[in-house]
């Protein structure tokens, strides 16, 4: 194995997507189960679309289920999207049906990646930047090495 080959893989396939992500049509901050659920409906309906999450996972809380176990709880309308999204759910009681936490989370991200959405880990939202008309035009964000400047349309979530 050639470690420089690998190692500039890494780094050109990742600054290529995000050089590709600096001018988006939404730029949602957080990649918890919220933030991408948006990305997975933004961007199966056509919306160029990229997630910020600061932390190394993705999922927020919901890999740990409630109380610490590895079981969500969600309502008909909740069980929708997990329906759609393939991930299997078995009735509690009426109007209430269990999910294993493991499996939405990591499906929910796949689905919203399939779909479209980018999502980068590892990147701190740290400012917005406000230009005509009091629009938001951009996100100031930092990682390890750098900080960047996103310019996205005025939909943000």
């Amino acid at each position: 194995m050639d470690e420089v080959i690998i190692s500039k893989a890494i780094t050109e396939t990742y600054v290529k997507d995000l050089l590709e992500s600096m001018e988006v049509e939404v730029a949602i901050v957080g990649a918890g189960p919220s933030g991408m659920t948006a990305g997975y409906y933004l961007a199966k309906n056509g919306v160029k679309t990229t997630i910020f999450e600061r932390k190394l996972s993705i999922g927020g809380g919901m890999w740990g289920g409630g109380m610490m176990f590895n079981r969500i709880v969600v309502q008909a309308e909740g069980k929708e999207i997990l329906d759609e999204l393939g991930i299997a759910t078995k009735e509690y009681q009426k109007g209430y049906y269990t999910a294993d936490a493991v499996e939405a989370t990591s499906v929910l991200c796949s689905q919203a990646i399939k779909a479209g959405a980018k999502i980068f880990n590892l990147l701190s939202v740290e400012d917005v930047m406000i230009r005509e008309d009091d629009k938001i035009t951009g996100l100031v964000l930092t990682g390890a090495l750098y900080l960047w400047q996103i310019c996205t349309s005025t939909r943000w979530l």
